[in-house]
């Protein structure tokens, strides 16, 4: 992030959380520099392997940021058009487990994977951004409320499905979104994440502070299969199943990503670090997840 940039959320920055799954003290010795680029610092737990930017930014920052998110989406053509294909990819993976039922998408934006479920859903989403709220009611005429799960007024032990796509890698306090969708979820309902970064990816351990999906904004956790299922409690959910999307999707160039790949390592061996840009896309950067509530 250049100077210009930052300066934007610099009075927002200084959030100190400490690891979210051990609940150590903030300043606990078992945590260690993982990444770090100019202004933020991502943390390695060592007793649970659990990776945070810490500090980050406090919520009036992150509001900041994701102000008018939809928005920006719209101006972003390519990758907008690329999201609604991948979109299809996580719709058939969730339904080759469950067809029909109460959904609710968290963190749901404009909708969009909402919309593109299936019609045997009763849809449900909630969603911080009153403008991405409007457009999936009255465009997409969908059920969203404007709101933050954990502070929300749903019916508990309601909903069959529970959806935190591409989100809970952004939330202050993902613990709490957690434990309120537990509350929500049927027993026997199901939790999916995707389009979700993956701390075990290959890219991960290579690239750190240069891996394409470190967004130290953002991006402010960064989970394995192993830590997620940590975090959300694993004598109250169950491992379903597991997917690394890269193959047959809309951001894989086998040769292009792979030569990329070799020529970093290479470079990283030399001690060239400087001269190497973002990794690419690439098997394992993205993790697709589902767990059942006992």
């Amino acid at each position: 992030m250049n100077e210009k940039k930052f300066s934007e959320y610099k009075k927002f920055y200084g959030l100190k959380r400490g690891c979210l799954i051990c609940e150590n003290d903030k300043n606990c010795d078992s945590r260690e520099v993982w990444a770090k680029d100019e202004y933020f610092t991502a943390l390695y737990c060592a007793e649970c392997g659990f990776v945070m930017i810490d500090p980050s930014l406090d919520e009036d920052g992150l509001i900041f940021y994701y102000n008018d998110y939809i928005g920006n989406r719209f101006k972003q053509k390519q990758k907008f058009d690329d999201r609604k294909i991948q979109y299809q990819i996580d719709k058939d993976f969730i339904e080759s487990h469950i067809q029909k039922g109460k959904v609710l998408d968290v963190g749901c934006n404009g909708g969009f994977f909402l919309y593109a479920l299936s019609e045997k859903f009763e849809k449900f989403g909630i969603e911080i951004d009153p403008k991405a709220v409007a457009f999936a009611n009255k465009e997409l005429n969908l059920n969203v409320i404007e709101g933050k799960i954990g502070e929300d007024s749903l019916e508990e032990n309601s909903f069959d499905l529970i959806i935190f796509r591409g989100v809970i890698e952004h939330l202050l306090n993902p613990k709490l979104a957690l434990d309120r969708s537990y509350q929500l979820l049927k027993t026997g309902g199901l939790l999916y994440f995707c389009a979700t970064p993956n701390l075990d990816s290959f890219c991960a351990d290579i690239y750190r502070e240069k891996w394409k999906v470190f967004h130290p904004i953002e991006h402010i956790n960064i989970f394995s299969v192993k830590t997620l299922h940590k975090l959300m409690g694993e004598k109250r959910f169950t491992l379903v199943k597991e997917r690394y999307d890269y193959l047959n999707t809309p951001y894989e160039n086998q040769k292009s990503d792979y030569k990329k790949l070799t020529d970093d390592i290479i470079l990283k061996s030399e001690g060239r670090w400087n001269e190497v840009e973002k990794s690419p896309p690439f098997w394992g950067n993205m993790m697709s997840v589902i767990y059942k509530k006992y």
